[in-house]
């Protein structure tokens, strides 16, 4: 229906109908003939079908939209985990991690990337070897559960994300 202000005997400048029927003295005018439809003008009536389709798609979008986001989140914490990881390499090829033996500076640089990466992940590990080689390599595991925001990724993927870094030990 519509509702309009003005004058008796004129038109509607929303619908162009010529409006018949006055109420408060002609300042609200109302065409009272679509207040009464049957159900079958219902069923023909298109205006709502953008709501009909906005409401059946909204729920899709919105579940792609959270993929999105925990898809971001656990890329995100792969390259802060690898970056952690480079970080723990570098500074055990440097030096900067001392002790009487080999297995007290691994275990340093393991203690050093636990600190690093449990405030991601509470439950992660990290592993950090020197091969005969001279080649320091640190394997991280992170639960996914404990860094996707939303987990619906977790029915997809493996439980556990492995990160590994390896570097040249330079002293």
């Amino acid at each position: 229906y519509c509702i309009w202000w003005g004058a008796s005997n004129s038109r509607c400048p929303d619908c162009f109908r010529e409006v018949t029927d006055i109420f408060c003295s002609g300042v609200i005018m109302v065409d009272a003939g679509d207040n009464f439809r049957s159900p079958r003008a219902y069923l023909r009536d298109e205006e709502a079908s953008a709501t009909i389709e906005f409401v059946l798609w909204l729920p899709i979008v919105l579940l792609i939209l959270l993929l999105i986001v925990d898809a971001s989140m656990l890329f995100m914490s792969r390259s802060q985990a690898i970056r952690i990881l480079q970080d723990t390499n570098r500074l055990y090829s440097t030096g900067q991690f001392t002790g009487e033996t080999l297995d007290e500076k691994l275990a340093k640089a393991e203690a050093y990337a636990l600190s690093r990466l449990q405030p991601m992940s509470p439950s992660a590990t990290a592993d950090t070897s020197e091969s005969l080689n001279r080649v320091v390599r640190t394997v991280a595991t992170l639960e996914t559960g404990e860094i996707s925001q939303i987990g619906f990724l977790g029915v997809v993927i493996d439980r556990r994300m492995t990160v590994v870094a390896e570097h040249r030990v330079e002293f």
